[in-house]
C-alpha cells in the first residue's frame, strides 16, 4: 500500500494518492489498523473539543441559549470536563482495540506447543468440480495434554476489541479536531 495525502491547501484542496495492492486486502482489518492507530493517537494528543453528542449527554447542551441562567453558567465548565473525560475514555477504547489488531494477542491465550499431524478420516468429500468422492483428513494434536487454549479469556479479549471497534463506528463522524 502506498498512501500520500498532502497538506490541505485553501484553494486547491489536498493532493491525494492511494495505491492498494492485493496483499493489502488479504487482512484489510490489520492493514487499516496500522493507519488508524497512529491517527487516533495523534487525535487524542492534539484534540481541542468533544463531540456534541457527549457534551449533550452530560448537560452541556445549548450553552449560549442557557447562559442567562446562573446555575447553568456555573456548572458548564464542570459538565464540559466530564464530557472531556468520557471522550478520552472512548478514544482510549478505540486506540486499545486497533492496537490489538496489529499485535498477536492470541498468543497470550495459547499454552504449550502443539504437535500436529494430518490423519486420514473415514469421511469422504464430494469434489464440487469433478463430482468425485475424495478422502478427507483431520488435523490431530499429539500434545493435547500440554497444549491448550484459554477460549474464555480469548473471547473476553475479542469482545473488548469489538467494543472499541463499535465505538469507532459510532463516533466515526466525530473524529475531527
Amino acid at each position: 500500500m502506498k498512501v500520500k495525502i498532502g497538506k490541505y491547501r485553501k484553494y486547491s484542496g489536498r493532493k491525494i494518492e492511494v495505491e492498494i495492492h492485493d496483499y493489502d486486502t488479504w487482512n484489510l482489518d490489520s492493514t487499516l489498523a496500522y493507519i488508524i492507530l497512529p491517527c487516533l493517537l495523534r487525535l487524542k494528543e492534539t484534540k481541542h473539543g468533544v463531540p456534541n453528542e457527549i457534551v449533550n449527554d452530560v448537560g452541556g447542551e445549548k450553552y449560549l441559549a442557557q447562559s442567562c441562567f446562573d446555575f447553568y453558567t456555573e456548572t458548564h465548565n464542570e459538565s464540559f470536563d466530564i464530557a472531556c473525560k468520557r471522550w478520552d475514555d472512548i478514544l482510549d477504547k478505540m486506540i486499545w482495540a486497533f492496537h490489538q489488531l496489529i499485535i498477536d494477542y492470541e498468543k497470550k491465550y495459547q499454552y504449550g506447543k502443539g504437535i500436529y499431524e494430518y490423519v486420514e478420516s473415514d469421511e469422504l468429500f464430494t469434489n464440487p468440480i469433478t463430482g468425485k468422492q475424495e478422502k478427507t483428513f483431520r488435523m490431530t494434536d499429539h500434545n493435547r495434554k500440554n497444549h491448550w487454549t484459554d477460549i474464555e479469556g480469548m473471547e473476553t479479549h475479542q469482545e473488548r476489541i469489538q467494543e472499541g471497534l463499535n465505538l469507532f463506528g459510532k463516533y466515526y463522524r466525530s473524529l475531527w479536531d
